[in-house]
């Protein structure tokens, strides 16, 4: 129950987060609420870490050798542009159009730049560190390596609710991507690195 509770309460706030892509419409106000959830989420995991109330390991911030770091970072990464150029080249007209909500980006914000570099990092960390860290050692060894990717990929694609269909997919299979990393290396690092790299290109495609 303890770690249902945990997972509950670190995901609660990214679920709750999506509504701003329905009800916010101003791009500074956008950035600002969401950089405060995601600095909140890491704050509070840093502090549980600082009570010992859970480990560096557990949530999967152990840098591996730098030859496994490379090694699966350069495999994750092939493997997720691979889908990318397949999900948007070739799925994505299949895919019904329209959304509860989607972020109001702004080129000509002066925050672009920032939030399309710093943010996208903010964000690979904040969500890396729950959705593949923190939860893959919660579920492991209570789950069937199987239901280990399933649950923990759909945990991930839930987080993007209020936007598409495509999205909801894509982010599926990306969780799905991610996870292998993370279970031989036992750290989030190839995967932060991959998942920034997956929204950098998505950002500036949009």
């Amino acid at each position: 129950m303890r770690a249902a509770t945990l997972l509950f309460l670190v995901y609660l706030p990214y679920y709750l987060n999506d509504f701003a892509n329905i009800f916010i419409s101003d791009y500074t106000t956008w950035v600002v609420l969401d950089y405060a959830v995601r600095l909140a989420i890491l704050g509070c995991l840093l502090f549980m870490l600082r009570r010992g109330a859970v480990t560096r390991d557990q949530l999967g911030l152990g840098v591996p050798p730098l030859t496994d770091m490379i090694l699966w970072t350069v495999g994750t990464g092939a493997a997720a542009m691979a889908y990318l150029g397949l999900s948007e080249l070739v799925l994505a007209p299949w895919f019904p159009s329209g959304s509860l909500g989607g972020v109001p980006l702004d080129a000509g914000s002066l925050l672009f730049a920032f939030d399309a570099t710093a943010g996208l990092a903010l964000v690979a960390l904040s969500e890396e560190v729950v959705c593949r860290g923190l939860t893959l050692s919660v579920l492991r060894g209570r789950l069937s390596t199987p239901w280990l990717y399933l649950v923990s990929a759909l945990l991930f694609s839930l987080m993007h609710w209020s936007l598409s269909a495509h999205t909801l997919v894509d982010a599926f299979v990306y969780g799905l991507i991610l996870v292998p990393a993370v279970l031989a290396t036992g750290s989030i690092w190839p995967g932060v690195v991959v998942h920034f790299l997956v929204n950098f290109v998505l950002y500036h495609m949009g």
